[in-house]
């Protein structure tokens, strides 16, 4: 017997208690159970067996779990080469069982946790949704709870209907922010465009159709798989009196749904002070909104950038952050429509050296994440910021794209969570 031979007889057996069970509850079944966006349910033997063969393939091409970047983040939740090397092996000698009474090997489940809840904000209405069959995007707007000032240092959803929430967005209103009183004067106008509760946005909390979307500071985002988020210790979104929160939703309605009905629940956990106050700063091109960020008709690699130093920009909606000493970068997400192919940020130092943030080789429009750093880094006193973003604009009968709201317009953006230093 040669050696080769000699190690695989001694190979211990592969099992779906001891070795596969543990991957599909650390990573697979927080989308993947009854009733979740992930459509089928994982929760039982039976069923990964069913669907060990889907598993297998989409594991091996590191479609599931979602994860489109590459870079250092801590709560990377893709599979690490061992675990899909086992599923094939597993999958490939039959699928067996085993023992449940076996010990399993552990893996670490990267879904974020809210730790703890200190207050909840509901849909004042529930809505129900009209739409027939795919994407709808409603804004509900909601009044912040307290009399005091605070720092938010947490956040959590809680869709009223799992089965057809895809995303969640949050975004503060401060009646001190850019565009002062008049912002709650154009809410009402939102919220009175049709009779149904909420109004209908896409992109970001502006209703849909309009010119250019007013600026508005996000507060994070929801995924399914997601049950909350801590922000980085010691850190917090300052939240003044008689603020509000915008609620953005996707819901993805399919004719099967048992209800097209929706409550969602925000939960936040709160700070009186922290020791650095942050938020979720958006790197743009401010001339992209007014004048164009062009895509024409049957482009390919159409390439959009802006790199500079972006504190003023920050501080037009974020003036309450004294960045003048730099800022820390603790998190990031980008946000681009439907024609976007890729995109990167990268922080440029004073010497030339190029820093990778986050580089997201394939775009997935469905799947927009916080990825957040190993390591917060610095952004120092002559530092750049570079943000890039390629499209496609190939489809059959495609028509030149521009910035916009609407579904069928495009934007580039990098938003940052970053810190005071």
């Amino acid at each position: 017997m040669n050696l080769i031979v000699l190690l695989w007889a001694c190979a211990p057996e592969i099992t779906y208690h001891q070795n596969i069970r543990p991957i599909v509850d650390a990573r697979c079944i927080n989308c993947h159970h009854t009733g979740g966006i992930g459509g089928i349910d994982l929760s039982t033997a039976d069923s990964v067996v069913d669907w060990a063969p889907v598993i297998e393939h989409v594991t091996q091409n590191r479609s599931m779990p979602p994860w489109s970047a590459t870079g250092d983040f801590s709560n990377d939740w893709s599979l690490e080469d061992v675990h899909i090397e086992m599923i094939q092996s597993w999958v490939d000698a039959g699928m067996p069982l085993g023992d449940p009474e076996a010990a399993s090997d552990v893996v670490p489940s990267i879904g974020t946790r809210l730790s703890r809840v200190d207050t909840q904000i509901q849909m004042s209405e529930t809505y129900t949704s009209t739409v027939e069959s795919g994407d709808e995007y409603r804004c509900f707007v909601l009044d912040w709870p307290l009399e005091e000032p605070t720092y938010i240092t947490g956040f959590n959803a809680i869709p009223g209907n799992p089965e057809m929430v895809h995303h969640i967005a949050a975004f503060l209103v401060r009646p001190d922010g850019l565009m002062g009183e008049s912002i709650f004067e154009s809410l009402i106008e939102w919220e009175n465009s049709d009779e149904d509760a909420g109004y209908s946005c896409y992109g970001g909390p502006s209703l849909t159709g309009t010119s250019s979307q007013i600026p508005i500071e996000q507060i994070a985002q929801w995924v399914p798989g997601n049950q909350g988020m801590d922000f980085p210790t010691g850190t917090g979104i300052s939240v003044g009196l008689d603020s509000k929160i915008i609620l953005q939703l996707h819901y993805n309605v399919r004719p099967d749904l048992p209800t097209k009905s929706d409550q969602t629940v925000l939960e936040f956990s709160l700070e009186p002070t922290v020791d650095a106050p942050a938020a979720y700063a958006p790197w743009l091109n401010g001339l992209w909104p007014v004048s164009g960020m062009s895509i024409p008709a049957g482009a390919t690699g159409v390439k959009h950038s802006v790199e500079g130093d972006p504190r003023g920009f920050f501080n037009v909606l974020n003036p309450n952050l004294e960045l003048d000493d730099g800022f820390l970068i603790h998190g990031l997400m980008m946000h681009m429509h439907r024609l976007g192919r890729s995109g990167s940020v990268f922080l440029v130092k004073e010497n030339g050296a190029e820093i990778p943030l986050v580089q997201i080789p394939e775009w997935n429009f469905d799947w927009q994440f916080t990825y957040l750093l190993e390591e917060p880094i610095q952004f120092e006193e002559g530092d750049q910021l570079r943000l890039e973003c390629v499209f496609d604009n190939n489809a059959t009968n495609a028509v030149d794209v521009d910035w916009g709201e609407g579904t069928n317009d495009e934007m580039c953006v990098g938003n940052l969570y970053i810190s005071t230093p």
